[in-house]
């Protein structure tokens, strides 16, 4: 969201930003760089983690604890306070855990409210349902799926408009009964900040990078390191991966000690890690929207491998922009391509950074998304 508001801020829009500060991934706004002060970024601390008692009261109302945590009185009262004082002409909710404050804001303003959403939210619990071995996890699993995907479509209608990152995912809220204003407004880089780091990298190195406290890039880890990483090995005995992220859980380190992997926790600079190792793999089996780490690396000229569901909205040409593969096979195939193969290596990683930086840079998406606002509010006529 911060790349869009400043694309937004230089596009020429007045921006302001309320932000919930959950205690799990709290920053102070304080060290934020300069660049928040355009944005004018206030943040209000939530308590946003799982609680034992919500999770059961919400299980037999069958209500979506998804959402319901994501909910603060506190949160809600300055948002009440900040539209009234700066009577905006569009509100921009990010993602659909923002939606439970459309009554509020109903309330307090006329301005026009619209959904930046980054996923079709039920679909990646419904991935991780189908992909889970427990029993009973995958009954739940399912649950949530359900309750959210009820109040996902009950809620389409609830707003001016929805912006959607993947064009995929503004048909899949056409498909569902949207009525309102579909745009698409991918995530964007900052182009000119990502340097040309292709074939730089360290060979027979791989590299992955997520937040681990995200379901679907904890499962895509792990099966990557149980189901490909093997036959990786066997065909490039002196393959190295390298593993960066944030909040994994206790039980990841036990699977990482595994030959030839190394795990860095949270990385001081992601253009670096990105940048370390000869491609990048994205194995994800679930989730939705688009993948900003493959933008990232995409930009720095390191080749990509990923699933065609980790690429979704990307729209990169496989075999020349990147490399698509799905099940451990073909995906162990492709890694061990690109570590082998220098040249071709090189060749992908130059085709994809010419795709991001014509494609995915901010200051584009952000006035194309401007010009969408305008014309929602009334003060740009249709061209």
């Amino acid at each position: 969201m911060r790349v869009l508001a400043l694309s937004l801020r230089k596009a020429g829009a007045d921006v302001r930003t309320l932000s919930l500060n959950p205690g799990k991934h709290r920053v102070d706004p304080a060290a934020l760089p300069d660049e928040a002060r355009d944005l004018r970024l206030e943040a209000i601390d939530v308590d946003t983690s799982v609680q034992a008692f919500g999770a059961l009261r919400s299980l037999a109302l069958g209500t979506s604890y998804n959402v319901e945590r994501f909910h603060s009185k506190p949160f809600e009262t300055r948002l009440r306070q900040v539209v009234r004082d700066d009577a905006p002409d569009v509100v921009l909710l990010e993602s659909l855990f923002m939606v439970p404050y459309v009554p509020a804001l109903r309330e307090a303003t006329t301005a026009r409210l619209v959904l930046r959403s980054l996923n079709v939210e039920h679909e990646i619990w419904e991935g991780l349902s189908r992909t889970e071995r427990g029993i009973a996890r995958r009954l739940y699993l399912g649950h949530l799926a359900r309750r959210l995907r009820k109040y996902e479509v009950a809620t389409l209608n609830d707003v001016d408009a929805i912006a959607a990152v993947t064009p995929e995912d503004a048909g899949t809220y056409a498909r569902l009964g949207t009525t309102v204003a579909l745009h698409v407004a991918p995530v964007g880089i900052e182009a000119c900040e990502y340097p040309d780091r292709s074939g730089l990298g360290a060979p027979l190195t791989l590299s992955f990078l997520g937040s681990l406290d995200w379901r679907p890039n904890l499962e895509a880890v792990t099966w990557f390191l149980e189901s490909v990483w093997p036959i990786v090995r066997q065909a490039v005995p002196q393959a190295r991966f390298l593993v960066g992220g944030s909040n994994p859980p206790a039980d990841l380190a036990e699977r990482l000690r595994t030959e030839g992997v190394r795990f860095l926790g949270r990385v001081p600079d992601a253009r670096d890690f990105l940048a370390s190792g000869a491609a990048m793999v994205v194995p994800l089996r679930s989730g939705g929207g688009m993948r900003v780490k493959i933008l990232e690396a995409m930009a720095l000229g390191v080749p990509v491998v990923s699933s065609p569901l980790g690429a979704a909205g990307i729209g990169a040409l496989d075999g020349t922009e990147i490399l698509l593969a799905d099940g451990p096979e073909s995906l162990a195939t492709a890694c061990a391509s690109l570590l082998l193969e220098k040249d071709r290596a090189v060749a992908i990683g130059r085709a994809g950074r010419r795709r991001v930086h014509e494609t995915f840079d901010a200051s584009g998406i952000g006035r194309r998304l401007l010009e969408f606002l305008e014309l929602l509010v009334g003060r740009r006529r249709p061209t």
